[in-house]
């Protein structure tokens, strides 16, 4: 699948405990602030005083007890609360007020909350994704009005209870999991620290859920999980199982990607029943990014709380990354691009192009392990690249279902078997098989196999065995031939996150063999970009380079990060 590791963050967005994008808030509760006195005089008011009251409180519109502090506690404050990670809080009147207007512009130009994935006119998902942070069009009505208002306070008396967000602990953890000792963070400049640590895995797992207990939440931006399932993260880590490790977590084999956290985040969990398997004796490395903000910072002891699948799985869940092809041939891995020079494809990026763009497609294999490709649902997907990236999109192109057999590959078999086993059946016909048509059967390719495997230990007459496996199974459902799974166009290096369907899992997108994933990348290599200016003066480079494929902070990237569903043992 020429799906290679991801070399830096790829994080949940930190945000409020936020709702499905579906939500809203009262914009428009009235406070009664210029009602007439009734019990200070006899005479009851008249019309003109009850008009006067009424445009009262319609210029007031939203207030923040009433209205505001709603819509911030559910899509802000997860980040922006007093002490927490955000450069200042929004969990009171005074700072609501001073940020308002900074607020909505933020918010307009899709900086604020921080979710990059938004339609664009070339993808459209067919699905919403959960704890959406996006605010909905009430909300940002309201905010913007209570803005043009002054920001009125209004009766605190009067406030509506705040409606619980999604839960940030994690029900009934197995496991918690800590560093043997703290780090400290400090400097001007964010930091990446990879953690050893045990989760007590004596015997194989399947992971249900996971969730990251900040230890500061001052520093402590975003945190990785990866499985490290020989132990080759202890080469280097020093005695408190810690190390360095901007990009990579820098293991022997390709380390899955098993969860992601920001400051805000909801646990990370799959369906009751399914789960990531944990090899027998793997260790967790947890990748932490810190932003110390100048200074020392206090100490921080982040943790991580696990949970296991009771039992057998359902389904097994996955986490697969593809992309960062170096090269492709026959319309396959990394495409040629605007700017390859020589004929072959090339991941450059030239200085001071704004506009450039790279695209990778990658064929599903039709079998694994001598086994048919089984249907894989796909739960959430995420895009990732580094500084340079300005937006990335991810494609499928589904092939027609196909039946696992042709008539050209069981034509000498059904010969064989015609002659050496009439009439058999069950057992008896794949006994016979093995022994009077070895070359024939060795000739079957696994996909076919599996079929025809399945075909007699039903018990399936012989004469029917060849009809069954070379019809397209009933039933099978792939989805559009073209699918746009994920973009986001206003791409953030600073605010990555994994992207959950909103859906069903029978209705989630499928892939399986055949299909193709597309990958296009877009990437601004010039002082335009603020991204670009900053990481050439952190690293003392007065104009943009040629940027190429690779783990360094002026190296890119074009990486998809699928979560994938299957039936186990399929």
């Amino acid at each position: 699948m020429q799906a290679r590791m991801c070399m830096a963050s790829i994080a949940l967005a930190c945000g409020a405990c936020a709702t499905s994008a579906g939500s809203s808030t009262g914009s428009g509760g009235a406070v009664d602030v210029g009602a007439a006195d009734t019990t200070a005089t006899s005479d009851a008011a008249s019309p003109a005083d009850s008009a006067q009251a009424d445009a009262t409180v319609a210029a007031i519109g939203p207030t923040y007890h009433v209205d505001i502090k709603q819509i911030l506690a559910l899509r802000c404050t997860g980040c922006h609360t007093s002490g927490g990670v955000g450069p200042f809080g929004l969990d009171n009147y005074a700072m609501a007020k001073a940020m308002a207007g900074s607020g909505v512009t933020a918010i307009d130009e899709r900086r604020m909350p921080p979710w990059s994935a938004w339609d664009t006119p070339s993808c459209k998902p067919l699905r919403g994704w959960k704890h959406d942070l996006r605010l909905t069009a009430a909300e940002r009505k309201a905010l913007g009005d209570w803005t043009a208002n002054g920001s009125p306070e209004g009766d605190s008396a009067s406030a509506k209870p705040i409606a619980p967000g999604p839960s940030l602990n994690l029900s009934a953890p197995d496991v918690t999991a800590a560093p043997k000792a703290p780090y400290v963070a400090s400097g001007a400049k964010d930091q990446m620290r990879c953690f050893v640590l045990d989760a007590q895995l004596d015997q194989k797992r399947y992971l249900n859920g996971t969730q990251v207990l900040p230890g500061n939440p001052l520093v402590v931006h975003h945190v990785l999980l990866f499985v490290d399932p020989n132990n080759s993260s202890a080469k280097l880590a020093n005695k408190d199982g810690q190390y360095d490790c901007f990009g990579s977590p820098g293991l022997d084999q390709q380390g899955n990607l098993i969860a992601a956290w920001a400051p805000g985040s909801v646990p990370m969990q799959f369906p009751e029943g399914m789960g990531a398997e944990l090899p027998k004796g793997s260790k967790i490395v947890m990748q932490v990014h810190y932003h110390p903000n100048g200074g020392v910072a206090a100490s921080d002891l982040t943790k991580v709380q696990l949970r296991y699948v009771k039992g057998e799985p359902t389904m097994l869940g996955d986490t697969v990354l593809i992309g960062n092809a170096p090269s492709g041939q026959n319309g396959e891995g990394l495409l040629p691009g605007p700017n390859d020079s020589g004929g072959k494809p090339q991941f450059v990026i030239p200085a001071n192009v704004k506009d450039h763009t790279e695209e990778m497609l990658f064929t599903i294999p039709a079998a694994m392990n001598g086994k048919a490709m089984p249907q894989l649902k796909i739960y959430a997907v995420g895009t990732h690249m580094h500084y340079v990236g300005r937006s990335m999109q991810i494609s499928v192109e589904r092939s027609p279902p196909k039946a696992p057999c042709t008539e050209a590959v069981l034509g000498p078999l059904g010969d064989c078997l015609q002659k050496a086993c009439p009439g058999k059946a069950g057992m008896e016909l794949a006994m016979c098989a093995q022994a009077a048509c070895k070359g024939e059967v060795a000739a079957i390719d696994g996909l076919c196999g599996e079929c025809l495997q399945k075909q007699v230990i039903k018990g399936t007459p012989q004469d029917q065995i060849g009809a069954a496996c070379t019809a397209v199974p009933p039933g099978v459902t792939t989805g559009p031939a073209q699918e746009c799974l994920l973009e986001t166009p206003n791409w953030d290096f600073n605010w990555q996150r994994i992207y959950v369907y909103d859906t069903a899992i029978d209705q989630l997108p499928v892939l399986g063999g055949g299909d193709k994933l597309r990958l296009k990348c877009t990437y601004d290599n010039t002082l335009g970009n603020p991204f670009v200016a900053k990481a050439l003066k952190d690293e003392g480079k007065a104009a943009p380079i040629t940027v190429k494929l690779g783990e360094t902070t002026l190296d890119e990237m074009c990486l998809a990060v699928v979560q994938v569903l299957h039936l186990p043992g399929k």
